[in-house]
């Protein structure tokens, strides 16, 4: 493929491998240092009901490949055979019973001229890696969900926690404005949007605990066990953000797996194309076949009775050649399918690393920005409630700059779990790690 020298961050320059290997140890959560998240996590990989599925997928399709692989082995089959004949002679009446009794070894090999056996093998060996790339793809997308829930759990209760304080804060802003209205000095109108304010921000605070009743069942379905019965301790502290290195390496895009699984399926159908372009040629196979016959059971195993024979057999497709060319545009077809899944796995890869590079620097930059937002609003609200209280501005001011300052400590604290969020997400496009 047609690849960029480097990623935009610069510094990075391609490799190529013959022999990439499926990274499924990654323990890539511990990378945030949160306890919670570990357990959550490695509970994921180890209970997940769906990770369960993928492994008895995968050892279905390693049975199915130490079968394709007694392809390449003779065949030896004992059959036993016991028959009763009766020949009649109708023109004396008489009649005839003869007895039958076999026991043969048969031995039989294909001879692979053409290579259809070998590209069956190797088409099951391909095919048997995938899945073992695609059971690691699956963790690594589920242990990447359950991180992403954790972080968005965790930026609710950050955000529930400043919600709880602005009410706090929205409660004595209420009591000042009873106080003063009983002794005339604002008006009914004060009192009245004070009660909004808080009653406002109660009902927000209710949506957000159904948001978090929701994201504690999710993690609890992903880790195995029954919505309901499970819990998340609150924890309102955001943790930092994890250092970026300075240079991400490209190979280790090498280390998804999904572009693995990807890779080994077009080997499987190059594999494919070989069987079929084989059907075109004669099969050839030999037979050997020995033991005893006889027509007593009792004096069946002996030398006297022994029997063997030695042949061979060439099979050419005569009338089939139309179905064997379809069957071969088909695979070769198969192949170019697959092999343009695989490009387009690649594209996505190198997409989701941009996203997440890029991603992380701006929300950095955003984040910084936002911490200036704060400090400014709450020099303005310090500001207008001196102002109240020396009555030269109205109360709906001081609404208006409380309300300005939880909103700009929430979007903070949520650009701040975006960027926890987008680091799973990049660890995830560099296939499990940096």
């Amino acid at each position: 493929m047609d690849l960029p020298a480097t990623f935009s961050r610069g510094g990075v320059k391609w490799q190529r491998t013959s022999k990439p290997k499926v990274y499924d140890r990654s323990r890539w959560w511990k990378v945030f240092g949160d306890s919670t998240l570990n357990d959550l996590a490695s509970n994921t990989s180890s209970q997940n009901l769906g990770l369960k599925a993928a492994a008895a997928r995968l050892e279905q399709t390693r049975a199915l490949s130490r079968s394709s692989r007694t392809a390449v082995l003779p065949s030896l089959d004992f059959s036993q055979s016991a028959s009763r004949s009766t020949f009649f002679f109708p023109a004396t009446g008489n009649s005839i019973k003869t007895d039958a009794f076999a026991l043969p070894l048969d031995l039989a090999y294909e001879v692979d001229l053409w290579g259809r056996v070998r590209r069956q093998v190797e088409g099951a060996n391909a095919r048997e890696v995938a899945a073992q790339a695609e059971l690691a793809a699956t963790t690594l997308s589920l242990t990447a969900d359950t991180a992403l829930s954790y972080w968005a759990l965790r930026g609710i209760d950050a955000d529930r926690a400043m919600l709880q304080e602005g009410i706090a804060l929205r409660k004595e802003s209420l009591s000042l404005v009873e106080a003063r209205f009983k002794a005339g000095t604002v008006n009914l109108l004060d009192v009245s949007r004070a009660k909004t304010e808080v009653a406002t921000a109660e009902a927000e605070l209710i949506g957000v605990d159904r948001q978090r009743s929701e994201l504690v069942n999710s993690l609890a379905v992903l880790t195995g066990r029954n919505a309901g019965s499970f819990s998340v301790g609150v924890n309102a502290k955001l943790p930092d953000v994890p250092v970026i290195p300075s240079g991400i390496p490209a190979d280790l895009l090498l280390r998804r797996p999904d572009l693995f699984a990807a890779e080994r399926n077009v080997a499987a159908a190059n594999a494919a194309i070989g069987v079929a372009e084989a059907a075109y040629y004669p099969t050839l196979r030999l037979r050997a076949s020995g033991g005893f016959e006889g027509g007593d059971i009792g004096n069946l195993i002996n030398t006297d009775f022994s029997v063997w024979s030695l042949g061979s057999s060439l099979t050419y497709p005569i009338l089939g050649q139309k179905n064997i060319r379809a069957q071969r545009d088909a695979a070769v077809a198969r192949h170019k399918a697959v092999t343009e899944e695989y490009k387009q796995s690649v594209l996505v890869a190198l997409r989701e690393a941009e996203d997440g590079l890029k991603g992380l620097d701006y929300l950095r930059k955003q984040e910084m920005t936002q911490t200036q937002a704060v400090k400014a609003a709450q020099s303005t609200l310090n500001i207008s409630r001196e102002r109240f209280n020396a009555g030269l501005i109205s109360f709906l001011e001081v609404v208006e700059t409380e309300r300005t300052l939880l909103a700009s400590k929430r979007l903070a604290a949520s650009l701040h779990t975006q960027r926890l969020a987008v680091t799973v997400n990049l660890i995830k496009a560099l296939g499990g790690s940096w």
